[in-house]
């Protein structure tokens, strides 16, 4: 397939996605929490890696090549003690594609439940979860495609609020060049309930990107561009060197984080992020770290294997 072919493709996820567009403050927040630790100590510029289980959360398409059953499991302690997780699977020559399953959650913890008049009664908890089913199949020769249907729902004490939204991507990999670029929309969609009376937007975000592999170097490098409906457009570049067949080092930054800068000197390294790759046979253990600035730091531990 000729290269013009494939950037009109990308073009097309682009064009058909803008209309959807409309500022506005949307819920459905934990939507937006980087998944993996390997994406994220690449500050989540992972839109064009492909093969990865967690490209479950980042493009569908990316699925496609897995050739193997692989499962994975991630742990985030967020800010303010919050905890996070992602689950995924992906099994392979499931009809024409591959096909995939996954879990999102975050766990808010309990709160003190009191009256108007500052009376304690008792405690409430608060969380919330996407489960989605994905699917990738091969287009033509090096082009990828895949979505994600996702049920979502957000609860607070009594109260709740779901939605449904679609993920799509595109990837086209160019295996001589070890060049690969791809596209994808996020949460397209709707919440077909609300807490009380308004329905929130979800956060619809579009990215695209490229990564290659250096020929005279040990580093797979990546940059995605990142929109979210209600927000201007950023960026976010990273990287994964390999140090031994065993070890890999990561470094990321995420141009948001200049927003983060409160003129503290904990602002420094605001959107910057690291990790570390261990494998050990079929099994590879993941750390990053990511800074937010004055707002805190979060942690991400990830365990996967293909089996």
């Amino acid at each position: 397939m000729k290269i013009y072919r494939i950037v009109a493709v990308i073009l097309l996820v682009f064009s058909i996605t803008t209309h959807a567009y409309s500022p506005s403050t949307t819920g459905f927040q934990f939507l937006r929490t980087q998944v993996g630790a390997r994406p994220a100590g690449m500050a989540g510029a992972f839109v064009a890696v492909p093969g990865d289980v967690n490209s479950l959360y980042y493009n569908p398409a990316s699925i496609a090549v897995i050739g193997k059953r692989t499962a994975s499991f991630t742990y985030l302690n967020d800010l303010l003690d919050f905890n996070s997780g992602f689950i995924g699977y992906v099994h392979p020559r499931m009809g024409l594609g591959n096909f995939g399953f996954s879990v999102l959650y975050k766990d808010y913890g309990q709160f003190d439940k009191m009256d108007q008049y500052g009376q304690e009664m008792g405690t409430f908890g608060a969380n919330s979860i996407s489960l989605n089913a994905s699917y990738a199949i091969t287009a033509a020769e090096n082009l990828y495609i895949g979505a994600t249907g996702k049920y979502i729902r957000a609860s607070i004490e009594n109260y709740s609020a779901d939605a449904v939204a679609l993920d799509a991507g595109v990837m086209y990999v160019m295996p001589k060049h070890e060049l690969t670029f791809a596209a994808g929309i996020y949460n397209l969609g709707t919440a077909t309930s609300a807490f009380v009376e308004t329905k929130d937007d979800l956060p619809l975000c579009l990215r695209a990107g490229f990564s290659k592999k250096l020929a005279h170097l040990p580093l797979l490098l990546s940059a995605n561009a990142y929109k979210y409906s209600d927000e201007a457009w950023q960026a976010a570049i990273g990287g994964e060197f390999t140090l031994s067949d065993y070890v890999l080092l990561r470094l990321g930054y995420d141009f948001i984080g200049r927003k983060m800068h409160v003129d503290a000197s904990d602002d420094t390294f605001a959107g910057a992020a690291i990790g570390l790759g261990f494998l050990w046979k079929q099994i590879k253990i993941d750390y990053s770290y990511t800074s937010y600035g004055v707002l805190g730091s979060l942690n991400r531990f990830t365990i996967s294997s293909h089996f």
